[in-house]
């Protein structure tokens, strides 16, 4: 009985055993899944899998409205990958014989695990613990570089006006490249706030993902307010410090020369 054990264990780790027809309905996801060399086994996205350039031929079976599960079960997946078991049309993909599997980070260690888990189910464990290996070494040069505290103002959004409270990842970052978010104390992740709140918080520096604007007005829109040359505005792509998946150590070292060095875009 050992001896069929062992064959029944070594047939479960056999990558003729790992899902090979996959829907990466999550951005970051989708980043993680190319980047262990999983690339091939994706037959369809979501409508924001944008990355690598590879991602964007995928057939395009879900949004932010939720999964179209008629053209999703054309492409005869296996396996789903989302971020949240509350999309509609899961249920249906799943009843359909689909597996769910739920991806969604809220920090590094999150992170990493998450990439060996989606490895170990393509097959691709290799190629994951050499890319996990690499971006702790990143994450670690990072750390042991001195801190700066340098107080931040995360613009997530600037009308409404909406920042990076204390949970959730954004915070961490900042908290990693050496600085300070100053609305950290709000026990929300993405809090309303007002031009009159952030004054009395006084930043040092406003960090401005470049979704949807531009640098250039939410300069003269904040130097209205707070005065020319009184505080430093950071641009950054929106896409290495919201997507939880392999480019976030980008976004961190991205951050981490800004707020030490004063580089802005």
């Amino acid at each position: 009985m050992r001896w069929l054990l062992c064959a029944l264990i070594l047939l479960s780790a056999s990558p003729a055993m790992a899902a090979g027809r996959i829907l990466a309905l999550t951005p970051h996801a989708c980043e993680m899944l190319y980047a262990i060399g999983a690339g091939p086994q994706i037959v369809g996205g979501s409508s924001y899998c944008d990355y690598p350039a590879a991602a964007l031929s995928l057939p395009r079976v879900s949004s932010f409205d939720g999964i179209n599960v008629e053209a999703a079960l054309r492409l005869h997946p296996d396996l789903a990958v989302v971020m949240s078991r509350n999309m509609s049309g899961l249920e249906m993909l799943e009843r359909m014989g689909v597996r769910i599997v739920v991806s969604n980070p809220d920090g590094f260690e999150d992170m990493f695990a998450d990439i060996m888990k989606l490895a170990a189910i393509t097959g691709h464990t290799p190629q994951a613990g050499k890319l996990v290996g690499s971006l702790r070494e990143r994450l670690a040069k990072v750390r042991a570089k001195e801190r700066s505290g340098t107080a931040v103002f995360y613009e997530i959004w600037p009308d409404p006006m909406l920042t990076a409270g204390g949970p959730g990842f954004i915070t961490d970052l900042i908290r990693e490249a050496g600085g300070r978010n100053v609305f950290c104390a709000i026990d929300v992740e993405t809090p309303h706030v007002n031009v009159e709140s952030v004054l009395r918080a006084g930043p040092e520096v406003i960090v401005v993902p470049l979704e949807g604007r531009s640098i250039e007005e939410r300069r003269a829109f904040w130097e209205r307010w707070l005065g020319k040359g009184r505080v430093r505005l950071v641009a950054i792509d929106p896409d290495l410090m919201h997507r939880p998946g392999p480019r976030l150590l980008d976004g961190l070292e991205a951050l981490q020369q800004a707020l030490s060095t004063g580089d802005t875009k």
